[in-house]
């Protein structure tokens, strides 16, 4: 991975590049990573989600994380993880509060939450294939 960007993953095969994973009905799935001891990367990785200066915090202490927002005016879910050395962040558009805590139901009951199983527990939960698209 680039020290200097941030680079989007690819939630299929689990590369650094760019992505978005579409389930039927539009709901999408975008996929960020970043090295939290790089400061651009993080920088950019935050950006995009409201108020993140609690979660910036939380992932400066570099410590094991697993947190979820829900933003009711885009309707978009962003389920962040972080090893303590890279966070990712999952962001689902297009859906409810309830279909936000069935994806997280679903990830819990199977331990789902690295890139690659990620869509596929969202996928369960939903009821919903995902295709892949550029």
């Amino acid at each position: 991975m680039n020290a200097e960007t941030i680079n989007f993953v690819d939630t299929v095969r689990a590369r650094h590049s760019a992505s978005c994973m579409v389930m039927r009905g539009a709901i999408k799935i975008a996929v960020a990573e970043a090295r939290l001891d790089d400061p651009s990367a993080m920088a950019s990785f935050l950006a995009p989600i409201p108020n993140n200066g609690e979660l910036a915090a939380l992932l400066a202490k570099k410590e094991l994380l697993n947190t979820r927002a829900y933003d009711d005016e885009t309707q978009t879910a962003r389920f962040v993880i972080s090893d303590g050395n890279i966070a990712i962040c999952f962001a689902v558009t297009d859906i409810t509060i309830d279909q936000a805590e069935l994806i997280t139901i679903a990830c819990e009951e199977s331990n789902e939450w690295g890139a690659a199983s990620f869509p596929e527990a969202a996928s369960r939960a939903l009821g919903e294939p995902v295709e892949r698209v550029q």
